[in-house]
């Protein structure tokens, strides 16, 4: 799923940067990618502008499923919201501001 993922949010990756994403060696990201591969959800293709590059791409059967995978979790996101009222909402979305604020301050520290 990690990998469906990356590769739904970045799109076409070579293999160097699916093993970092990943954070596995590159062995261990190519036995990942050619298990996925044999389901028909993504596919390796060198890069036509350096050979020497093998990237990883989703297939239309990758991204159909993962638009069903996002439309199922926004549904069941809207279900689990839908039982709070409007001032319930706001103040939920009031301690999500709060809590994404102080989180991403402290990627600016060393």
């Amino acid at each position: 799923m990690r990998l469906l993922y990356l590769l739904s949010k970045n799109g076409p990756s070579p293999m160097s940067h699916v093993a970092e994403s990943l954070g596995v060696g590159l062995p261990t990201a190519s036995g990942i990618v050619e298990r996925v591969e044999r389901h028909g959800l993504v596919t390796r293709q060198h890069r036509s502008d350096d050979r020497r590059v093998v990237e990883c791409i989703l297939t239309d059967d990758g991204r159909r499923l993962m638009e069903e995978i996002s439309g199922l979790r926004r549904e069941m996101l809207r279900q689990t919201l839908g039982v709070l009222s409007d001032e319930e909402l706001a103040a939920l979305a009031r301690l999500i501001s709060i809590v994404l604020e102080r989180t991403t301050a402290g990627l600016d520290r060393p």
